[in-house]
């Protein structure tokens, strides 16, 4: 079946995986809907915790969390576009 490549990188940057799923790659599509899912929700728990009033200003209490957080969201950006991209040659090898 042809697949078009660009509707499968539009589909994973709107929602990681679905993508995949379009071109047709079900069980590598749930894989990274569920990693997606489960590293968004860690993020948000671990800045929550340390978003509230901080009145321990030292390294380790208020600069390392900040960084942990930073750090979490640059590989969850590298990780989304690394995514659509494997959607896009997904779909444009399913055409071939």
């Amino acid at each position: 079946m042809k697949r078009n490549p660009w509707l499968a990188g539009s589909l994973s940057m709107l929602f990681p995986g679905l993508g995949q799923v379009y071109a047709g790659k079900r069980a590598l599509g749930a894989a990274f809907m569920l990693a997606f899912i489960i590293i968004g929700n860690l993020n948000a728990m671990w800045l929550s915790i340390y978003a509230g009033v901080q009145t321990d200003l030292s390294f380790y209490g208020h600069t390392l969390p900040r960084l942990l957080h930073d750090l979490f969201a640059f590989y969850g950006i590298i990780f989304w576009i690394w995514q659509a991209a494997d959607a896009y040659l997904l779909a444009k090898q399913a055409t071939i």
